[in-house]
């Protein structure tokens, strides 16, 4: 048995149709005439945002799944025992069994995508997380007449629809009930509802004298989830526009009919599938209909416009359901009329060996409360932002604030944002930088995040264990049952073995004993610190944007999980330790690798910087978008500058690392600014600074204790450091606030990870920033790993 599957509204891109437009001029000129514009032409020039319009939409998706509907019949010569159409993909299916000529499916859905288009004040969600009977529930319960089930993509994943207000108002219920996310669409009209009755009664008036004839292959209705019936097609057809679409029952229809998910063909616009993984996530979720299902009569034509299923999908499931997660890569979250939001969670190739839920340690997300073991690294001065925390918290994911270079009150102003935006019960965690130089500021920190009872860490740039960081660890440990607990749990980002064994073993013995006699931890502390690790988990930083020491996975995890064995058997009444991996991580080839290594949690970085949420400039986000995996550099950190610490950057389309590398090399040839050839400081000055030395100088006097600035008045090489060094925080300042005066100067921390990431979403959605989120990014890069693990193995066991 096999079936054609069509995708819906949303699986739209720019320059789609392109060889099919070739293979059928004369239906191509039919489609112009039906028209009235060049749909060949808008696929493929767009503009985008006239793509995106239902009204044009829905009639250039009708086309080219014509056209590659066709095209592939007659390259393949497969014929199909049932077609099924997403929503208004179901006209593509008639077409396909005959009901209708191309012309005049044509023209149905041009019709249908300019009433649709026509509708106002209305709204649609994605719901994530929920079953349809949790949702019936809740709407009952609340009293939400003006919501109602639009779509049962799949068993976990529904969109409903309704008036714009009650839609906006109710997200804070449904995350309330479980959902895992709640994604508002941008639609002006509430779809497949009782609210589109007009312009069901005016569709119903065009199409009442179109000629129907019987299909040649059953095609499944969106309305009753079974084959059409030849007698009810125009009226079902009719009453599409304000019933939902029962995806998920056909689907499920399907597999009891003896369609498995290796039967099935996606004929839709070129690139990743829409619909096919909908129907591996129905199937692991619920399996086929049961016999007593597929016994239940099929509702009278006009009958309950906008019931609820009267099965329930989870009750069939075969195994507990996992998590729902946002839209796979090459399908957009967001919509123009809800149609097609594809869920991709546990979507696996082959028989579903490998699902996101089984990738990385379940212990790691019990341990930290996660549903997911992955987490977006801290980039300072808050790139890393609140709004990226927040998201990724609300989809069960590890979000680390940015702390690093912001004074203390910012750090905790943001905290509170954070815990005001996300669930009660929701991780997540807030950077701790080592301050070599300036110990009272790690000082500062720990008095902090104890005060605002934080209670993960991710400790990063420590060379040694310090005692501000022992002080942390201190606070809230605890025996429980027999064994150690520890309520502040830190992350150690670490690229050496040696410094991993120091947060694998306990606090060093003289920290303990000093902070014991200062007061700053009790005897029962000192004692319980000396059976417990510094760490809960290791975070293995490879080569990666920012400070970084070029490491390779492939030989930095395997001493460190060996490291993690042994101290995990050294401290038998803590409980399980961790190894996570850092650095490099933009594909699913990527996490693949890490996570084969055995990697228990995967950090991303460098792909974050250039999503909606991150907190720098969109000139850096429009910089970031467009670079390659060749396209960053090595360059001199500002932090320790003196030191010649190496920072990898951003190096397309700025100067930056050649400048910085230019001031490192002044200031190892040079004693002194007074020293240097006047021509060359010249241009020095009016290039990089636009100002002279001296009017640096004065700025940097403003910021620096006094103590530093008389021994830069005493120390004139120095004094060339500190002049140096602000180039380097300005060039960060200019990069931050998309100062576009300076923007060849831009500092862009990045690893050549963005520039696979870039790679990997070119020409889908995600190819722009503006429609790249955190959450998004990370739950279809697990998905996408799951699903090439199977891909792997499947064919290595060949």
């Amino acid at each position: 048995m096999k079936a054609f599957l069509f995708p819906g509204q949303g699986a739209q891109r720019l320059g789609m149709g392109g060889e099919a437009f070739a293979a059928f001029p004369d239906l191509v000129r039919q489609a112009g005439d039906v028209l009235g514009f060049d749909v060949a032409r808008l696929c493929r020039d767009g503009p985008p945002e006239r793509l995106s319009q239902t009204q044009f939409t829905q009639p250039a998706l009708y086309v080219v799944n014509s056209l590659r509907y066709l095209r592939h019949v007659e390259e393949t010569g497969d014929r199909a025992d049932f077609l099924l159409g997403h929503s208004v993909a179901e006209y593509v299916a008639l077409f396909a069994s005959g009901v209708v000529d191309f012309a005049t499916g044509l023209r149905l859905v041009a019709r249908r995508g300019s009433l649709m288009a026509e509708a106002r004040g209305g709204g649609m969600a994605a719901v994530l997380g929920l079953e349809a009977e949790t949702i019936a529930d809740l709407l009952r319960r609340e009293d939400l007449a003006d919501i109602h089930p639009a779509n049962f993509n799949t068993p976990r994943q529904i969109v409903v629809s309704g008036r714009r207000e009650a839609i906006v108002a109710a997200e804070s219920l449904f995350l309330a009930a479980g959902a895992t996310h709640y994604l508002p669409l941008p639609v002006s009209g509430a779809f497949h509802t009782p609210f589109m009755a007009e312009a069901q009664h005016r569709f119903a008036d065009f199409i009442a004298d179109v000629p129907l004839a019987p299909q040649r292959v059953p095609v499944i209705s969106n309305v009753t989830a079974r084959p059409h019936v030849d007698a009810d097609l125009r009226a079902r057809m009719v009453e599409q526009i304000t019933r939902p679409v029962r995806w998920s029952e056909s689907l499920r229809y399907l597999l009891a009919r003896g369609v498995g998910f290796v039967d099935t063909v996606e004929i839709g616009p070129e690139g990743p599938p829409v619909v096919r993984p909908m129907f591996k996530r129905t199937e692991l979720e619920a399996g086929p209909l049961g016999a007593a299902e597929l016994a239940r009569p099929v509702a009278p034509v006009g009958g309950a416009p906008h019931a609820l299923p009267t099965e329930t999908d989870a009750n069939a499931a075969v195994a507990e359901p996992a998590e729902a997660a946002p839209p796979p890569m090459g399908s957009p979250d967001t919509t123009e009329n809800g149609e097609s939001v594809p869920d991709a969670a546990g979507y696996t190739a082959g028989r579903g060996r490998i699902s996101v839920e089984s990738l990385g340690s379940r212990a790691f997300c019990e341990a930290f409360g996660l549903r997911y073991p992955y987490a977006s690294g801290a980039m300072y001065q808050a790139i890393a932002s609140t709004d990226i925390v927040v998201r990724m918290a609300r989809a069960g994911l590890l979000g680390i604030f940015g702390a690093a270079g912001l004074p203390t009150e910012t750090v905790r102003a943001a905290i509170t944002r954070i815990r005001a935006a996300i669930p009660d019960r929701a991780s997540f965690g807030v950077n701790f930088i080592a301050h070599v130089n300036r110990p009272y500021l790690e000082d500062e920190m720990t008095d902090m995040l104890i005060a605002e009872g934080v209670r993960v860490v991710e400790a990063s740039a420590f060379m040694e264990v310090t005692a501000a960081l022992v002080r942390y660890r201190a606070k809230g440990l605890r025996r429980e049952a027999g064994k150690v607990r520890a309520d502040n749990r830190i992350i150690a980002k670490v690229s050496r073995p040696d410094v991993a064994a120091q947060f694998l073993a306990p606090a060093p013995a003289a920290l303990v004993d000093r902070l014991l006699q200062a007061g700053a931890i009790d005897a029962g502390e000192a004692e319980l610190l000396r059976r417990v690790p510094m760490a809960d988990a290791i975070c293995v930083e490879s080569d990666s944007g920012g400070h970084t020491d070029q490491g390779m996975p492939f030989a930095l995890i395997p001493p460190i999980l060996k490291l993690r064995d042994t101290a995990e058997a050294r401290f038998g009444d803590f409980g399980r330790l961790f190894v996570g991996a850092a650095g490099g991580i933009g594909t699913p080839e990527a996490a693949a690798a890490v996570l084969v290594l055995g990697a228990d949690f995967i950090v991303t970085g460098s792909i974050n910087q250039c999503t909606v949420e991150a907190g720098t400039s969109d000139a850096v986000k429009d910089l970031l978008q467009g670079i390659d995996v060749y396209d960053t550099a090595y360059a001199p950190s500002g932090e320790m500058f003196e030191l010649g610490s190496k920072v990898q950057v951003l190096k397309k389309g700025v100067f930056f690392p050649a400048r910085a590398d230019r001031l490192v090399g002044l200031y190892r040839q040079h004693e002194s600014l007074e020293t240097i050839e006047p021509k060359l400081r010249a241009q020095i000055e009016e290039r990089y600074f636009r100002r002279s030395f001296e009017a640096v100088f004065a700025d940097v006097a403003k910021t620096y204790p006094a103590t530093e600035i008389a021994r830069a008045e005493r120390l004139p090489k120095h004094r060339m450091a500190l002049v140096f060094k602000r180039y380097f925080k300005d060039t960060t300042n200019w990069a931050l606030a998309g100062d576009l005066e300076h923007k060849v100067d831009f500092q862009v921390h990045c690893g050549p990870a963005q520039g696979a990431f870039n790679q990997w979403v070119a020409g889908t959605p995600q190819e722009s920033w503006r429609e790249r989120h955190v959450d998004s990014i990370a739950l279809m890069l697990l998905e996408q790993t799951a699903d090439l693990l199977n891909r792997r193995f499947d064919a290595m066991a060949r």
